[in-house]
């Protein structure tokens, strides 16, 4: 069994910021976040790839970074093969770029790249 300890981290402090953020669920995987974002008028679909996601609080730490960012309206993130995953943002582009959404995740320990 493999253990991750994120004491002091970045990490450890979005998952905190997460647990005490309404809104966010710390649930991975759920039926409707499979379903990703849907946009409205004005909004933008952004596809992320994120390597790393190899434990049951990745992509929890994944979803609360992308969800603190100003502009980006909804988060899911499903888990793939080979601790990977796909972040579908929706987002006001205006606001934030693809590219700062991948550099917020890649900050938070997960290098991430946007999808083509």
């Amino acid at each position: 069994m493999r253990k991750v300890i994120f004491a002091g981290s970045v990490a450890a402090a979005l998952l905190t910021a997460a647990a005490a953020t309404p809104g966010i669920a710390l649930v991975a995987g759920s039926p409707a976040s499979s379903q990703g974002p849907k946009p409205s008028a004005g909004q933008r679909i952004t596809t992320l790839n994120v390597v790393n996601v190899s434990c049951a609080t990745c992509a929890p730490i994944v979803k609360a970074a992308l969800s603190r960012i100003r502009g980006v309206i909804d988060v899911s993130v499903e888990e793939r093969a080979g601790a990977s995953a796909t972040a579908r943002v929706a987002h006001d582009p205006r606001l934030v770029t693809p590219s700062a959404l991948a550099a917020a995740v890649t900050e938070a320990g997960f290098p991430t790249s946007v999808a083509q």
